[in-house]
């Protein structure tokens, strides 16, 4: 009984780490969505993509994202990467690293 109970809880802690995980990714994701779209605009630069997809972690992760780290490539397509930390359960403060990238053509 004790081992299936621990087994149930280390089941439960898992799904809450993939939880976090996912929605990290989802997060900066959009972020990134968002920083490639307004650096890709006709009047757009790199470091308003930058700030747009740092305002847009901000927004929607608050202070659970842990370093954040934003990059842009600029040229006939945008592209910009985030980076950063998601809290985790199972992994205490280690957490989880996620790193996506989006890119957009640019405006002429």
């Amino acid at each position: 009984m004790l081992f299936g109970m621990i087994a149930v809880l280390f089941a439960l802690l898992l799904v809450f780490d993939t939880a976090t995980y996912w929605h990290g990714r989802n997060v900066y994701n959009e972020a990134a969505a968002e920083g490639a779209r307004v650096a890709a605009a006709f009047d757009g630069t790199c470091a308003d993509g930058i700030e747009a997809a740092q305002m847009s972690v901000r927004e929607s992760a608050g202070s659970w994202a842990r370093d954040v780290n934003v990059s842009c490539t600029d040229g006939l397509i945008v592209t910009v990467t985030v980076s950063g930390s998601t809290p985790g359960v199972l992994a205490g403060a280690l957490g989880f690293t996620v790193r996506v990238s989006e890119s957009a053509p640019k405006e002429q």
